[in-house]
C-alpha cells in the first residue's frame, strides 16, 4: 500500500464553497489519528487536531478562525467542505492499480518557518505519518511508496518571503521529512497567485527552482494552479485566493495523475 500525505496551508487543508464528491474512493482509505483507524475515503476529509494529539469537532459556521488557528496545528476540511485528496486518489489509483492511504496533514494561515522541524506542525505531521505507517503493518499490510504532497506558500507571499529563503526552508523540510517520515519524494502542487503581484512569483520561481535543482527528492506535479485564477469556476467564489470545489477537483486529478505516472516510472 502506498501511503500519501497532504501537507500546506488552506488550499491543502480545503477551503471550498461547498461538499461535493462524497462517493467513497475504491481502493483508498484515509488514516485518522485520534481514533487510531482507517476510514473510507471520500469528502470531507482529514480531522482537527491539537499539539497534545487530541481531536476537536470540526469547523462550521459559527467557527471563529482565529480562534481554532489558535488551538489546532492540523485541520480537516474547513466546514466540511470539499478537498482535492478524494480526486488526487482516485487519479492516482486509476494510473498505478495501487492500494493508498491518505494521510491528511495541512492548516491554513501557516508559513513555511511554521512546518520545519522542531514545529508544532512538523511533529504532528511525522507522529500522524508514522502511526499510520504502524497502523498498516499492524493489521498486516506493506509499505510501498510513501509520498509527501505539498501545497503551500500564499502566507509566504503575503509576508515577503524572500525566494533563496524560501528555497533552503522548503529543501530543509524535505531532507527532515526525508529522514523522520521516511518519504520517497516531496511532490509539489506548485502555489498559484493570492496577493497578485511578484511576491507571488517569488514563491513560484522558489518552488520550481528546487524541484529542478533537486530531483533526487523533490517532484513537480503541476503548476496550473497560477492559471486557475483566471477562470472563475475554479476559485472559491467566497473566500479570495482559494479554490473552489471544482478547483480543487481539478488540482487533484492533474496532479495525482502526474504522480501516478511517475511511480509507474520509478
Amino acid at each position: 500500500m502506498d501511503v500519501l500525505i497532504f501537507g500546506g496551508q488552506s488550499n491543502m487543508q480545503g477551503q471550498t464553497e461547498k461538499l461535493t464528491g462524497t462517493e467513497e474512493i475504491e481502493g483508498a482509505c484515509e488514516y485518522r489519528f485520534v481514533t487510531d483507524s482507517f476510514v473510507p475515503l471520500k469528502n470531507p476529509v482529514g480531522e482537527d487536531l491539537r499539539a497534545d494529539g487530541t481531536g476537536g469537532p470540526g469547523s462550521d459556521e459559527s467557527t471563529d478562525p482565529e480562534s481554532w488557528l489558535r488551538e489546532f496545528v492540523l485541520g480537516a476540511s474547513w466546514c466540511g467542505n470539499t478537498n482535492m485528496v478524494p480526486s488526487f486518489c482516485s487519479a492516482y489509483i486509476k494510473a498505478t492499480g495501487r492500494k493508498v492511504a491518505a494521510v491528511h496533514a495541512a492548516k491554513g494561515s501557516t508559513v513555511i518557518a511554521d512546518w520545519l522541524p522542531g514545529t508544532d506542525g512538523y511533529k504532528m505531521v511525522v507522529k500522524k505519518t508514522r502511526a499510520a505507517v504502524d497502523k498498516i503493518r499492524r493489521d498486516g499490510g506493506s509499505i510501498g511508496s510513501v509520498y509527501f504532497m505539498w501545497l503551500q506558500g500564499e502566507s509566504d507571499a503575503i509576508f515577503s518571503t524572500l525566494k533563496e529563503d524560501y528555497k533552503s526552508r522548503m529543501l530543509e523540510l524535505g531532507e527532515a521529512l526525508r529522514r523522520d517520515a521516511g518519504i520517497d519524494r516531496f511532490a509539489v502542487i506548485r502555489v498559484g497567485y493570492f496577493v497578485n503581484d511578484e511576491r507571488d512569483v517569488r514563491i513560484m520561481e522558489a518552488q520550481s527552482e528546487t524541484c529542478a535543482e533537486h530531483p533526487e527528492l523533490f517532484l513537480m506535479l503541476t503548476e496550473e494552479a497560477a492559471s486557475m485564477r483566471d477562470v472563475p469556476e475554479m476559485m472559491n467564489p467566497y473566500v479570495g485566493g482559494h479554490f473552489s470545489a471544482a478547483g480543487q477537483e481539478r488540482l487533484g486529478t492533474l496532479a495525482g495523475t502526474a504522480l501516478g505516472r511517475f511511480a509507474v516510472k520509478r
